[in-house]
């Protein structure tokens, strides 16, 4: 099979939310019917677009002096906090608490209204991935938080070498993988594990006494050389989110790598000595395919399959190493191929994409009256995804989440006994509304997905067979069988002839201003969506 040729079939609806599903969060009908206008083609080159960078997070709670108020020194009520100091100097320590976490908060409900907002781009759904593959958690501070996600968001689409290379003198990867603690005296080989191990060419079983498949230990101990001498200044105004190098701390003179390197030496080159390094792991034919791997289990699936190594893996590698490691001509070829159209791969939906296709793909939109409802809406979203164990900036460890990489379960891992019922309860309270306590918090849920207007954009749905159907075929992968559309039509008129259903739209579509008839078909359509996405159908894309 030739797996990476062109596509040639068809161009509908269910190709479009395929393609849209796998590279967007929760894609529209909107966003649907742009892609299917625009072609395949066209909907790759808009997916590809380097858009412009979003403006910052802002103060989303008002100024003021009660319980519900805060005053940051830094900002004003709907201003951005990001151009302050990281770490205030409020009194008492209570307050600056306050202020810390209102910024953090923040942080969290702005980065989910990107996903909302995305549109067509692949950029909210590879900085995701990019938050996943360098990690970074450990109780960092909301600035510094911010500093590393517009790294990652900046560079999303863009070259996975040059990418390493910033974020390893990124402030919080050297705090959270011990890089301030790294100096010539007494060298810490934590990140330069992980560059090796989980950046870059992956570990590979062991060969010989301290030797793996892609690295020595000598490998990890003289790149920790290399790495010595940057700094993080104390927290005190935002220039101390820039990392500096101490020639003082840095380990001096030539140092010598292994045969997996090709014998390279790196030479003294003070604070451009990493970029060397870099450059040299570079060449490793690789990390190309370890980074393909990883991609292919984000975009396609788990399964890598001998002959998807050789057929789609390696290709693709050969692909990003020809343009420099510039990752989106090898996707561009991916994307088109008839093998992601015709694979036959489920994925289970992160909590990610599972709470913003429950919410976003329903036509739910945050609120727009004001800074304080659109964020506390956003943050809602995140508890939720936290909950799930999708943390944004809060990930289990430096590995990330195990549905990417622990083998057999794979994604399976988001639907076990814990997380399955949470993942029912929490799409359900987004179509019906409600309150929900999470980690202690309570959280106000109103029922605003737009039944009527999600009917009305439905031709013929006076037949309740065809608006089942073409709910199903927006919400589903796969057609419902009949007899999924016989017990979902008994959710939406229970017992009752198809007539029934008919009869009453047909007389609210005539009589808008019934306001019963109207909370009547609200009702029957939130009811049969609250099972919709419930069903296990829902749970994959």
């Amino acid at each position: 099979m030739p797996y990476l040729d062109p596509y040639t079939g068809e161009w509908t609806h269910q190709q479009a939310r395929h393609l849209l599903r796998r590279t967007t969060f929760g894609p529209s009908q909107a966003m649907v019917e742009a892609a299917v206008s625009l072609g395949l083609g066209g909907t790759l080159a808009q997916l590809f677009t380097v858009q412009p960078m979003p403006d910052p997070p802002v103060k989303s709670v008002p100024d003021g002096t009660g319980n519900n108020q805060l005053n940051d020194p830094d900002a004003l009520y709907g201003e951005t906090w990001v151009n302050g100091t990281p770490f205030p100097n409020i009194s008492p320590p209570m307050l600056r608490n306050r202020v810390l976490r209102a910024r953090s908060k923040s942080l969290y409900a702005w980065t989910f209204l990107q996903k909302h907002y995305a549109g067509i781009s692949l950029r909210e759904k590879l900085f995701l991935f990019w938050h996943n593959h360098f990690v970074v958690v450990d109780g960092v501070i909301a600035p510094r938080e911010y500093v590393y996600q517009n790294l990652l968001r900046s560079h999303a689409l863009g070259n996975f070498k040059q990418l390493t290379k910033d974020i390893t003198i990124d402030t919080g990867m050297l705090q959270y993988l011990s890089g301030t603690e790294n100096t010539s005296t007494a060298p810490n080989e934590n990140y330069s594990r992980e560059l090796l191990e989980l950046f870059t060419v992956g570990k590979g079983p062991l060969i010989g006494p301290g030797d793996y498949t892609n690295y020595t230990e000598q490998d990890v101990e003289e790149m920790a050389k290399v790495l010595t001498g940057w700094t993080v200044p104390p927290v005190s105004n935002p220039a101390t989110l820039t990392a500096v190098f101490n020639p003082n701390r840095h380990s001096t003179g030539d140092k010598q790598l292994s045969y997996h390197f090709g014998n390279a030496v790196i030479a003294e080159n003070g604070a451009n000595e990493y970029i060397d390094l870099i450059d040299v792991i570079f060449q490793q034919d690789e990390c190309s395919r370890f980074i393909m791997r990883k991609l292919y289990r984000w975009f396609v699936g788990a399964s890598i399959t001998p002959e998807v190594e050789q057929e789609v893996i390696q290709p693709l590698a050969a692909i990003m190493r020809q343009n420099d490691h510039d990752i989106i001509p090898a996707l561009d070829v991916l994307f088109r191929s008839e093998h992601f159209f015709d694979s036959v791969a489920c994925m289970v939906k992160s909590p990610v994409d599972l709470i913003l296709s429950a919410s976003r793909a329903l036509g739910v939109e945050p609120p727009s009256a004001n800074v304080e409802d659109e964020y506390d809406h956003a943050y809602t979203l995140y508890a939720m995804c936290h909950d799930l164990a999708q943390g944004l900036y809060d990930l289990p460890n430096v590995a990330g989440w195990s549905a990417y990489y622990q083998a057999p379960q794979y994604d399976r891992t988001w639907i076990n006994n814990l997380l399955l019922p949470k993942r029912h309860a929490y799409c359900r309270l987004l179509v019906e509304g409600g309150v929900v306590s999470i980690d202690g918090e309570n959280y106000q849920v109103p029922n605003t997905v737009p039944v009527l207007a999600l009917a009305a954009s439905i031709p013929d749905a006076t037949d309740p067979n065809v608006l089942i159907t073409e709910l199903a075929a927006r919400l589903f992968n796969y057609p419902i069988t009949a007899g999924q559309l016989t017990a979902l039509k008994d959710v939406l008129i229970p017992g009752l002839p198809d007539f029934e259903w008919t009869a009453e739209y047909v007389y609210h579509l005539d009589f808008p201003s019934d306001l019963g008839v109207q909370q009547s078909v609200s009702n029957k359509l939130r009811s049969l969506l609250s099972v919709m996405v419930r069903m296990s159908e829902f749970q994959i894309m």
